[in-house]
């Protein structure tokens, strides 16, 4: 199958497990390309000017904001969320060119206030999926309401066997809207050029050099693979320079990365079943003065990982080195904010002061998994539950040999 064959076989499986039209997406290396691309266009067309967002996020999501030429503005989350709901009126100016509308680990707002102010104010909305792959904002009609929805096949989302590769997709809509500004990111997002013969190599042996390095003794894995990125041999989740503002020229997929998310959306069902079981479990099961679960909808969501807020830091890192000590992966997105960190936050504009509730939830939130066997979420929830007693006995926590981390 060609290249070609390819990418349109993947954009319609996608437009049909959307119920979109495979003419409305676009292919992308990773979703940061994509977002790039779209953000030069909004400059190109509308100018020089800022984008709403949030601080609790991958750096990797401001980085196209830049890169793009636009400047990141920010506002604080809902708490409840772990995403921005609302925005001041003060934030929004003339220069205020779009508005990013972040689904942190999978959470939907269904009540779509930041749509409505995009409506209002005549800004272009932007979906950022990244974390809730093919799953999108929807109207009482059921159609998509962002202007720009990205989705990521990349490391650590949804699909566990894709490491590479995003979809942006363009509401038709943006026509009607803004004719020019649609014809300009479709353009833009068409003519994206296929990975270097470099790049290529290090996309096809990925998944090989990760596995060899992590099989490595602990005291050279890290200069090990160090040397490997420095020599252009593996490409990292987020490359050094990413951390000061910059990032590759974007690019779109080959023909290897379109037959590995062909065979991978196969399993997306399933993927999204189970994660959704998990969830349920976690909710209905997790219960603490000291913390709170974050999900408030009503229904459960196939969410990335399930977030839990702790009262403090002191809890949290119990729990965190609890679980860890006891063979679990747990994440502790976004610590810091804008992860893994700028070098010089003063290029990406950002002042802690005025976002207090990020800048407070940050070192407080675990994400548990949600792809594992549901008898380890069991024993997830086992082990956090005495947590509270444990902490206020000043008991440290204490490693539980009898788990494996594959079990």
């Amino acid at each position: 199958m060609s290249y070609i064959e390819s990418s349109l076989k993947v954009r319609r499986s996608i437009a049909k497990m959307t119920d979109t039209n495979s003419d409305d997406w676009f292919l992308c290396l990773k979703a940061r390309f994509g977002l790039e691309t779209v953000f030069s266009a909004i400059k190109e067309v509308l100018g020089a000017g800022n984008v709403i967002t949030t601080p609790y996020t991958c750096i990797t999501a401001i980085n196209p904001i830049l890169a793009g030429g636009l400047e990141p503005r920010y506002v604080d989350i809902d708490p409840d969320l772990l995403s921005t709901s609302d925005i001041p009126a003060s934030k929004i100016t003339n220069d205020t060119r779009a508005i990013v509308m972040q689904h942190t680990l999978g959470i939907i707002d269904n009540k779509n206030n930041l749509y409505n102010i995009a409506q209002k104010r005549h800004l272009i909305l932007i979906e950022d999926s990244a974390h809730c792959l093919l799953r999108m904002s929807r109207g009482t009609d059921d159609q998509p309401l962002a202007d720009i929805s990205a989705h990521s096949f990349g490391v650590e989302k949804v699909l566990q066997g894709t490491k590479f590769g995003g979809a942006i997709y363009v509401n038709p809509k943006l026509k009607e809207k803004n004719p020019k500004l649609y014809e300009e990111i479709c353009a833009q997002l068409i003519n994206l050029k296929q990975p270097s013969s470099s790049l290529s190599f290090r996309i096809r042996t990925y998944r090989a050099q990760n596995s060899i390095i992590q099989r490595l003794p602990r005291p050279i894995k890290t200069p090990v693979r160090n040397l490997a990125i420095k020599l252009k041999m593996l490409e990292p989740s987020v490359y050094e320079y990413e951390q000061e503002g910059r990032q590759a020229t974007p690019c779109t997929t080959n023909e290897y990365v379109n037959n590995v998310i062909l065979k991978q959306l196969n399993t997306l069902r399933s993927n999204y079943e189970h994660r959704t079981v998990c969830v349920k479990y976690y909710r209905e099961h997790l219960k603490s003065k000291k913390f709170k679960t974050i999900p408030v909808a009503d229904h459960d969501e196939p969410l990335l990982a399930y977030p839990i807020l702790f009262e403090d830091t002191t809890f949290a890192n119990y729990a965190y080195d609890l679980l860890t000590n006891s063979g679990f992966f747990i994440r502790r997105w976004y610590m810091p904010l804008l992860y893994p960190g700028p070098k010089f936050y003063q290029l990406y504009y950002y002042k802690p002061e005025e976002c207090p509730i990020a800048e407070s939830a940050s070192p407080r939130v675990l994400c548990l998994p949600t792809d594992i066997p549901l008898s380890r979420v069991k024993r997830i929830v086992d082990l956090i539950a005495p947590v509270e007693k444990a902490v206020e006995k000043n008991q440290p926590p204490v490693e539980n040999k009898n788990i494996s981390p594959n079990a």
